[in-house]
């Protein structure tokens, strides 16, 4: 097994240890100022069935800066910062919608209020991350969006 099998293998089984800590578990201001551990992406990549590289592309993480980040082990603070709105997004949609998998398959549809775009997709901006825990905000409370 090559470093590369083997580091990416060590990431999944931290980041399989640490998804439930993950999905429950709000992130601080301090973890974010702090740097979330990279362990954190591929978790998030795992809740909502997507791949890391979609997440890092979300994050705007490029693949070069992603290998610094690994060996580092902690993300920036502007990255740890759209991880944790990621974060949240994915928590708040499981609430509203029911559960995880409702959450997920609600983040990863279309939705004719976001302009036909994701709400993966829509939140990507913090504009567009209002904009999406508006809609979650109609969804919860009944209100014909």
């Amino acid at each position: 097994m090559g470093n590369h099998a083997r580091w990416r293998d060590t990431l999944r089984h931290m980041a399989q240890q640490s998804a439930s800590a993950a999905s429950a578990a709000p992130l601080s201001e301090h973890d974010v100022r702090c740097g979330v551990p990279v362990t954190m992406v591929v978790a998030v990549a795992d809740s909502l069935q997507v791949t890391v590289a979609q997440v890092l592309e979300w994050l705007s993480i490029s693949p070069r800066t992603w290998v610094r980040r690994k060996q580092q082990g902690t993300l920036d603070m502007l990255e740890s910062d759209r991880l944790a709105r990621l974060h949240r997004l994915v928590r708040r949609s499981a609430t509203v919608l029911g559960g995880t998998a409702e959450g997920r398959a609600w983040l990863t549809t279309p939705q004719r209020a976001l302009g036909r775009r994701t709400p993966f997709e829509a939140a990507a901006t913090e504009v567009g991350a209002e904009a999406v825990f508006q809609l979650l905000g109609r969804i919860e409370y009944g209100v014909f969006s």
